[in-house]
């Protein structure tokens, strides 16, 4: 096959990463990429072209050697950070919300099944989440995170009925989003897809506890590991705005993960940006307040974190309109946005074929 320039190096790179070189016209989700890999791609392919700009959504909308390459070639790079899991359709937009460190592929299942069921007729779109848009260092606040998503949401559904649906820290971005929003647009609920109060890996009560000589070793293993890493600067500044208790779990977390602490940051997809955003978000999480707003909201819960007793957000108390509350038998906080329940349950949601039932809270 005949390549450009510019497809031959995107082509080299998705062989190192993923260890096939596509046709220039195959999707590389086909080939062996995923949602890992799509981060070390697109990172790859920003080093390669530092002059062009390029995002996990242009991947995700395009993805295939022959698109990304012709992306990278086009001046006009509008939308970053949406991609489209459908365009147009005659029913009312669904806009999906991103946890920590993911993206909307995770919700393609759920696109999927509704189109099975005669409800993908509809623009579906989703964010990535902003983690992913930016190479590390920059504190934003959940309104700052959450008004970038509602101007887009505004702009292309201004006047029109649509609904939110949020995973997880995407709950918290989706309710903040609709708030500002206000009478913009025509809501028809928020979904709450298993909404944590923070962040599964640093909530309360998950990680083990430790004695002041623990926490005085893991303190200067830290202080060892900081002269070794790229990304100290960024580290600095983060510590210097933990409280006590939160710099404490980030040494339980270091206690209970065992290893090496990662170095080969600061690249989006190196797992030392993971770690760092995990505690960047968890930062920005506990210094937000929720207002309360008048918000139509239907809650799913994942049954595991129930049984962990988790800190899953009670939205009763900042909406008297959560309208819908269920919990989803046998599945994790990471399996949930993939259960086929969920899905029909979300459906009827859409639909409006629910009963307005709720369990014991």
């Amino acid at each position: 096959q005949n390549l450009t320039e510019t497809e031959a190096k995107i082509a080299d790179i998705c062989h190192t990463i993923i260890g096939t070189k596509p046709d220039k016209n195959s999707n590389i989700f086909n080939q062996g990429a995923d949602s890992i890999k799509a981060i070390r791609l697109v990172d790859a392919i920003r080093r390669t072209f530092p002059d062009r700009q390029l995002s996990l959504a242009d991947l995700f909308n395009g993805p295939s050697i022959q698109q990304l390459a012709l992306r990278i070639e086009q001046e006009d790079h509008e939308d970053l950070a949406v991609v489209h899991l459908h365009k147009g359709g005659a029913q009312s937009p669904l806009f999906l919300f991103p946890g920590l460190m993911v993206n909307t592929r995770e919700y393609t299942p759920l696109a999927r099944h509704l189109e099975r069921q005669g409800q993908g007729d509809r623009t579906i779109s989703g964010f990535v989440c902003y983690s992913l848009n930016q190479n590390g260092g920059q504190t934003q606040t959940v309104e700052s995170i959450a008004a970038s998503y509602a101007d887009y949401i505004r702009k292309h559904a201004r006047g029109q009925a649509c609904t939110f649906l949020g995973w997880s820290w995407g709950g918290v971005l989706a309710y903040e989003a609709a708030r500002q929003l206000g009478e913009d647009v025509d809501l028809q609920f928020v979904g709450m897809l298993d909404v944590c109060d923070l962040d599964v890996n640093f909530a309360t009560g998950t990680l083990v506890q430790t004695n002041p000589l623990q926490e005085k070793a893991l303190s200067e293993r830290v202080a060892d590991w900081l002269p070794h890493t790229k990304m100290r600067p960024q580290w600095e500044a983060l510590f210097r705005k933990m409280d006590k208790d939160l710099f404490r779990q980030f040494l339980r977390y270091v206690q209970t993960a065992g290893g090496q602490l990662p170095t080969d940051g600061p690249n989006i997809g190196s797992k030392e940006y993971e770690l760092w955003t995990y505690l960047d978000n968890t930062l920005v999480y506990r210094q937000h307040i929720t207002i309360p707003a008048d918000i139509p909201i239907h809650v799913w819960r994942a049954e595991d974190s129930l049984t962990r007793k988790l800190q899953l957000v009670d939205w009763t108390r900042y909406s008297p309109r959560v309208e819908r509350i269920e919990t989803i038998p046998g599945v994790t906080h990471r399996q949930i946005v993939d259960s086929a329940d969920f899905h029909r349950s979300f459906a009827q949601s859409l639909s409006g074929a629910w009963t307005q039932e709720f369990e014991d809270a």
